[in-house]
Order: structure tokens, then C-alpha cells, then sequence
């Protein structure tokens, strides 16, 4: 009931859940070491109340001592295995268990006190400080807050003797009203982080799809040629530097031209297409396609020497005449001619190997065209 009710309110992310906690949890566990670390100081810190409030018992006094000095030490366990924590599930478990075990610890505590002492000022702050600091979900940290509320009050209604009843009806109300207030506040920090994630990551995501309409030609859905000469510039940078073999392939349909003047534009642009996607199909995960202008296209081969390009080239070569482009009907059977090149040691820049397989593929067109030419 309490999940619905908080749902109405908070932000639902969907299949984006698990990405929004990832996205924060190194902030998350950085912010969590912080509030540890002044939480242990506290602690220890009140060894100066408990010396004032249990001179006359230096047995107790010593308990108390032990017990909040094995507070440091286990807060310090926590502060360094969240540390090298890096999956989300793992940090919640340990910090819904530390934040369980300060509940438990203060409640404790607070049966040491005399039995006409409250302490309206750190009951009040904590489930204030939960709602506000705590990196759980919020069903649980309201869970732990209500929890160290009920507790307080328990204490302070059924062990706590001499005090006003008009001070405590106070202190009720003021538990009652810091919840108000600390799960309000929760609601909104954790609405605008969420909203803030959404739009970040529909902003990222923008971002790439606009990146990758830059890269994709949009009639033949092959990369452009500046994304082709960008990655195959790259390729070429890592054959110079470590000597890895590299070739490259130009395809130009033949008779292109007279499939214009014949058909006109339209089916000019299919049988482009046709041609792209029969490449795209033949080539391997590692290779990389592109239009490099009007009817011609480049089709880069890292790891692959002269032999096994013209490989490659055959098989476009003969996947290509066995597919005709069907266009209402009427199939339109076209060939390709295809020049191959090998990167070398003289050569200087890709453009280099790019210049001698289409100079091979123009050698392959005056040879007769639905050929394969290679240096």
C-alpha cells in the first residue's frame, strides 16, 4: 500500500531503474562515506555526555566506551568494503545494515540515560536525516525512520519516568511533523534526480541518434564517406603502426547510367540500395561499408590481405548478379565491377591505398565491367 502510495508521486523509470542507481552509485557510496564518517565522530564525541551523566557509575561509563569505540570500528568495516563496492544490490544491503545497526545502537543507548532525560534534539534530527541523506529506495527509508521514531517513543512513554505529560504529547507531535516534512522533502530530491536522469539520458540518447543519422547515408543505409574515411583513416593508422594487414575494395555498378535513363531516378536510388544491402550483407562483422559518391562504394577489410579481399569481392561480385532488383514487378538485374588493393609499406595515407583500387576497379570496367581487379 505504502509502495503505491509513494509511486503515485515518484518518477517511474522503467527499464531505465537499474541504470538511473548504477548511474549514481559512485556519487552514492562517495556521499554515504561522508555522512559514516561524521555519524562515527558523533558517536565518539558523546563520550563526554556519557562521562557527565555516568560519573558516579565508571562501570557502566567503561560499557559505554567499548560499545561506542566497536561503533567506530564497525562503521570504519563499512565505510571501507562500500569502498571497493561496485554493484548496487551489494551497496543497499550494506547500507539498509549499517543504517539498521545506528537505529538499533542509539535506542539502546537511550535506556542508559537517566530515567528524566530525553533527547528530543538527535530523536527528532535522525529520521529528518534519513528521509533526507539516505540512498535507498524510499519505501525503505521510511521504513527505518518510522522504525527509529517508534521505538523513541516507546522509550520515552514506558521507561521514561517523571517527565510531563504535556513534553511528551510534544515530542509526538514533534515526531509526527518531522515525518511530514522528511518525506515530503525525500520526494522531492528524489523526483528531481529522477527527472534529471530521464532528461539526461533522453538528451544522450538524442545525441547518439543524431550522431548516427550523421554517419548513415539515408538512401543506401551504408556510412557516409565521411564516416568511412574517419574509421578507415584510423584502420590505417593502426596497419602503420603495427603492421597489420589491411585492403580495401571499390564497387561501382555498371551501366548505372543507362538505369537512370531507362527507368529513371527513382529506380536508380533502388537499385543503389539493392546493391548497399547486398554488400552489407557479405561483408563480416569487422569490416566496414560506405558510399563514397554517386554509384561508388568502399568497402574496408582490416586483418586481410590481398588473397582474401578478392575473396570478399567474389562473393559480392556473385551475390549481386544473382539478385535482381524488383520494381513493380519487373526485375532489374545489374552487375558491379570491384577494384582491390592491399595497404603496402609505401604507402603514406589511406588515400593512397584508396587511389589504387580505384584505379584497379576502373581497370576492371575498361576490361569489360562486371569484373574483379586487383594489383
Amino acid at each position: 500500500m505504502l509502495k503505491r502510495f509513494l509511486g503515485q508521486f515518484l518518477l517511474n523509470l522503467g527499464e531505465l531503474e537499474g541504470d538511473y542507481r548504477a548511474f549514481h552509485l559512485k556519487d552514492d557510496i562517495s556521499q554515504s562515506r561522508f555522512y559514516i564518517l561524521i555519524a562515527t565522530v558523533s558517536v565518539l564525541i558523546m563520550m563526554g555526555t556519557d562521562a557527565v551523566l555516568h560519573r558516579s557509575r565508571p562501570g557502566l561509563f567503561l560499557w559505554l566506551v567499548i560499545s561506542r569505540v566497536g561503533f567506530a570500528l564497525i562503521s570504519i568495516l563499512v565505510m571501507l568494503v562500500t569502498r571497493r563496492t561496485g554493484k548496487v544490490r551489494i551497496y543497499d544491503r550494506l547500507m539498509l545494515g549499517w543504517m539498521s545497526f545506528v537505529i538499533l545502537f542509539l535506542l539502546l543507548f537511550n535506556f542508559t540515560r537517566p530515567a528524566d532525560f530525553i533527547t528530543t534534539s538527535y530523536d527528532v534530527i535522525l529520521p529528518f536525516a534519513i528521509y533526507i541523506i539516505s540512498p535507498l529506495k524510499l519505501f525503505y527509508s521510511f521504513a527505518l525512520a518510522f522504525g527509529f521514531s517508534a521505538g523513541t517513543i516507546y522509550i520515552d512513554y514506558f521507561h521514561k519516568t517523571g517527565i510531563d505529560p504535556a513534553t511528551l504529547n510534544m515530542v509526538l507531535f514533534a515526531q509526527l511533523v518531522v515525518h511530514i516534512l522528511g518525506l515530503g522533502s525525500a520526494i522531492q530530491i528524489k523526483s528531481y534526480r529522477r527527472k534529471s536522469f530521464k532528461a539526461y539520458m533522453q538528451e544522450k540518447d538524442a545525441k547518439e541518434m543524431v550522431a548516427y543519422l550523421a554517419s548513415i547515408d539515408p538512401l543506401t543505409k551504408s556510412m557516409t564517406r565521411h564516416q568511412f574515411f574517419n574509421i578507415a583513416e584510423s584502420e590505417f593508422r593502426r596497419f602503420s603502426r603495427y603492421h597489420r594487414q589491411l585492403s580495401v575494395l571499390v564497387l561501382d555498378a555498371d551501366h548505372f547510367k543507362n538505369i537512370n535513363d531507362s527507368y529513371g531516378h527513382y529506380v536508380g536510388d533502388l537499385v543503389l540500395r539493392s546493391l548497399s544491402l547486398v554488400a552489407l550483407e557479405q561483408k563480416r562483422a569487422q569490416d566496414t561499408f560506405g558510399r563514397l559518391g554517386g554509384e561508388e562504394f568502399g568497402l574496408l577489410l582490416p586483418e586481410t590481405n590481398l588473397d582474401q579481399a578478392k575473396v570478399v569481392a567474389e562473393r559480392v561480385q556473385k551475390a549481386w548478379a544473382q539478385t535482381p532488383c524488383n520494381v513493380d514487378g519487373r526485375l532489374i538485374f545489374s552487375t558491379v565491377s570491384i577494384g582491390v588493393a592491399e595497404a603496402n609499406a609505401q604507402d603514406t595515407s589511406f588515400e593512397d591505398v584508396l587511389r589504387r583500387a580505384d584505379r584497379m576497379m576502373y581497370k576492371a570496367k575498361e576490361a569489360g565491367r562486371n569484373r574483379i581487379a586487383a594489383e
